[in-house]
Parts: C-alpha cells; sequence; structure tokens
C-alpha cells in the first residue's frame, strides 16, 4: 500500500510593496519523522529570531537531502512583475501551484493524501484530484506548516540581502519590503520606485502618477492659455507672473488681472512677481533703440529667466519653462542659452517646449472670447508700442 502524504503550504512576501512572493509546499515523511528534538525547536516563523530561523532552516533541508530524506519540499518564487499583471491573490495561487507540481516530481500523485493551505484563498489546483483544504489560524497550531513557513521566509530574507546590495538607498534592512514609515519616506517621488517595486499596488501607483512640479513663467495673459492647458495634465503647475517691462503701469495691471482671472479658472496656483520697473530700464540701458530680437530684447529676457529661475530654486521646484517661446518674433537660439545658463546655474531643468507650434494663436483667441478676457493691441514694453524697427538704422 502507497505511503499517504499530506503536503502543507504557506508563503511569504504577500502583503510587501516590492520583490516576489515565495511559496513553500513542505510534507514529512510518515515513516521517517525529524527527530523530536528538532520539532521541538520549530515554531511559528513570526515568532522566531532570525538567527533561529536560518539555523531550523538548515536542518530542515539537510533532512530532504538523504537517500530517504525525512522530509520532501519545494519553493516557487513568483516576481513582481507577473504580480503586477496578474494580482497578488493569482500570483500566490500561482507561486503554490508550482511548488505543488515541483513536489509532485518527488512524491507520486497517488500517493497525496490531501493539501493543506494556511488561508482561505478558495484555489484550486488543476494538477490535484480534489480541492485543497483552507485552514485559517493552523500557522499558529501545525510544525508542517510552521516548517513551511520558515522555509518560505528564510528564503525571500536571503532575497531580500541580495537586493540590499543592488539597491543601497532603498534601507531594506529597515522595512524588510513592507509598507513602514521607513519605506513611505523612501518613496518621495517616481526616482525612487525600483524595478523590483510592485507598480500596480497604490501606495507605489500613486508615487508613479504623482505630477512632477513646475514653474511656469507668464509673459503675458493671451499666451498663457496654451502651456497651461498643455501642461497642466501632465505636471503640478504654479504660474509666475514676472514682467516689469510692461508699460505703462496701466497696462501692467488690466495683463495682471486677466492673468489672475485665467489661473482661477483653471484652478492653478499662481506668484506675482515684483513690478520691478527700474530693473528693466537698468538692463536695457543703452540698448533702447534696437529692434526686436536685438540686444535689447536679449537682456530683456535673461532678466526675467534669471529672476524666474531663483523663484523655481526657492520654491524647491526642478522643472521650469515660460510663454517666452510663443512668439514667433522671439529668438528661439537665444532663449535656449539664456535657459541653459540658469538651469545649470540653479541645477534646474528646463522643459523646451515649442509653444508655437501648437495652433497656439487660434487657441488663446478662442480662450479669451469665451471667458471674455481682456487682450492687448500690443506687445510688451513701451517700445514695442512706439517704436518703428523697420526705420531703425542705428
Amino acid at each position: 500500500m502507497p505511503k499517504k502524504y499530506k503536503i502543507w503550504i504557506d508563503e511569504a512576501g504577500r502583503w510587501p510593496w516590492l520583490g516576489p512572493v515565495v511559496a513553500c509546499a513542505l510534507t514529512f515523511n510518515p515513516d521517517n519523522l525529524p527527530s523530536k528534538d528538532l520539532l521541538s525547536k520549530i515554531n511559528d516563523s513570526k515568532k522566531l529570531s532570525e538567527k533561529k530561523r536560518e539555523e531550523i532552516f538548515n536542518e530542515l533541508v539537510k533532512l530532504s537531502i538523504w537517500d530517504n530524506p525525512k522530509l520532501f519540499f519545494w519553493v516557487w518564487v513568483v516576481d513582481n512583475f507577473l504580480i503586477d499583471e496578474i494580482n497578488i491573490k493569482k500570483a500566490n495561487r500561482e507561486a503554490m501551484r508550482r511548488a505543488i507540481i515541483e513536489l509532485q516530481r518527488k512524491i507520486e500523485k497517488e500517493e497525496i493524501d490531501s493539501v493543506l493551505i494556511d488561508w482561505n484563498d478558495n484555489y484550486n489546483f488543476e494538477e490535484l484530484g480534489k480541492k485543497p483544504i483552507f485552514i485559517i489560524g493552523w500557522d499558529a497550531k501545525v510544525v508542517e506548516i510552521w516548517s513551511a513557513s520558515i522555509i518560505a521566509k528564510v528564503f525571500r530574507d536571503a532575497m531580500i540581502k541580495t537586493y540590499s546590495l543592488l539597491y543601497p538607498d532603498l534601507n531594506l534592512e529597515n522595512h524588510k519590503w513592507y509598507g513602514t514609515k521607513n519605506h513611505i519616506d523612501y518613496l518621495t517621488d517616481k526616482t525612487k520606485v525600483t524595478g523590483i517595486h510592485r507598480t500596480s499596488y497604490k501606495p507605489v501607483k500613486t508615487v508613479l502618477e504623482k505630477k512632477e512640479k513646475l514653474l511656469l513663467h507668464i509673459c503675458c495673459w493671451p499666451d498663457a492659455t496654451v502651456p497651461i492647458m498643455d501642461l497642466k495634465d501632465k505636471y503640478d503647475i504654479t504660474c509666475f507672473w514676472y514682467d516689469p517691462n510692461i508699460q505703462p503701469k496701466k497696462e501692467y495691471d488690466k495683463r495682471l488681472k486677466a492673468f489672475k482671472k485665467v489661473c482661477e479658472i483653471e484652478c492653478i496656483p499662481y506668484i506675482e512677481g515684483e513690478y520691478d520697473v527700474e530693473n528693466f530700464f537698468h538692463k536695457i540701458k543703452w540698448f533702447e533703440q534696437t529692434p526686436e530680437k536685438w540686444d535689447k530684447c536679449t537682456n530683456c529676457y535673461d532678466m526675467r529667466l534669471e529672476r524666474t529661475s531663483r523663484e523655481a530654486k526657492k520654491l524647491g521646484i526642478k522643472y521650469w519653462t515660460t510663454t517666452l517661446n510663443i512668439s514667433p518674433h522671439k529668438d528661439l537660439e537665444k532663449l535656449f542659452s539664456i535657459w541653459d545658463k540658469y538651469s545649470l546655474k540653479e541645477n534646474l531643468e528646463f522643459l523646451k517646449i515649442a509653444f508655437r507650434k501648437n495652433d497656439w494663436f487660434k487657441r488663446s483667441v478662442e480662450y479669451t472670447k469665451k471667458h471674455n478676457i481682456y487682450r492687448q493691441n500690443y506687445c510688451w514694453c513701451i517700445y514695442s508700442d512706439t517704436f518703428d524697427a523697420e526705420n531703425f538704422s542705428g
């Protein structure tokens, strides 16, 4: 008459935010049981110290490699990629299923009396003749479940130690892959999400979907419409109004009011920069009569971008850009040179987006008409309103 084996299954790594789930299927040899001395040492893995778990693990493994083994076991690992693809419950089932298949290479199917699993997931395995028995709380009562949990946990912990070498900044030794405060504090942005994180898990997914903060310099209200509409779904935008070149103050106030109105419509926070007219005239001194794209404008670009980069640095916002590049009258090569200079100086990243290519003028006109927002009839500074560039011969 063939032996009858009861197979016990437990897993480790079901609840963490990263790494694989590990299942162990185990059975004792009914005709050659482990010694009572070893059985007396075995307990719930959660109640044992790391050192004690590893000692028992080594003894259990040794008992499985004799000619007449005292126990049979197999471990199967399902990685975080499959967990994300099929969900943790199905991944846990797959780890258990594969452990059963491998154990059946050592034990004939007809020799298996039953399969018992700690928890109540109600899995069914086509590889078995009958459905497993699911029990809750047996991990606190059954030495075979304790043994399976010890093997699964020590195996998984060994993987943690290896991963801690690959990801030293992750501090795996402090949270063991779980959602502890150390882990939460580590996951500040998506650059901290590693190749072993379970990206389908809500805390990790939330970090990945978190919008990067962006400081958007606004040079005048109508030009702000397209950038705000195009960027707000991807970035957490803060608008920065800084244009002390706008003349006269009455005109400046009209445009500032229009700017605030659109930010309120689009629910975008904004910062109002200072109306530093003296600084503007200082920057363009001796170049007042130069035409568009000449030194007057270049120095004005520099003034506004330098101020915006400092604001981004102060706010701790890494990404920044400006609506200056919307106008086809702007020299993009000069603008890019200035952007690169201040990005490097303040350790920022500039988004070099050509807003002018996205049907910006038509869309901004439509927006201002729809919301009844003031639209100016000349560019920015007093010189753009009074100076005839075609007749300039300086």
